[in-house]
């Protein structure tokens, strides 16, 4: 099962490092492979990704393709609203969490899948 894991870690973090939200899948696998409880599933995605894309931004700030402004400017708005949304996640059902993450998907697939390329 280790060796499992570790691939499916490994396809995550490809997709994660090309931007294609990975997050969304390790939650899936945690969830429904390993049969993770929600809650703690986002915990160990949220380390996972701390990890993972401060290697990714290493390489896209060595090619310049970091605007520090514009990071600055959503880090500030983003810190405020994910510790609203952490306080959220810890006051609610966790089965009313798991349906909203599971929606949450579903719109940004649909968002992705059918919106046209601009530019």
């Amino acid at each position: 099962m280790i060796i499992v894991n570790m691939l499916a870690a490994s396809l995550i973090g490809i997709l994660a490092g090309l931007g294609v939200g990975g997050g969304g899948l390790l939650v899936i696998y945690l969830t429904l492979v390993l049969g993770t409880e929600q809650l703690q599933a986002q915990g160990i995605n949220l380390c996972f990704f701390i990890i993972c894309s401060a290697s990714s931004l290493c390489i896209h700030f060595k090619k310049r393709k970091i605007n520090i402004r514009q990071i600055l400017a959503l880090a500030i708005t983003g810190i405020v609203s994910s510790l609203l949304g952490a306080y959220i996640s810890r006051n609610i059902d966790a089965s009313l969490l798991r349906r909203l993450f599971g929606g949450l998907l579903v719109i940004s697939g649909a968002l992705a899948f059918f919106s046209k390329k601009k530019g």
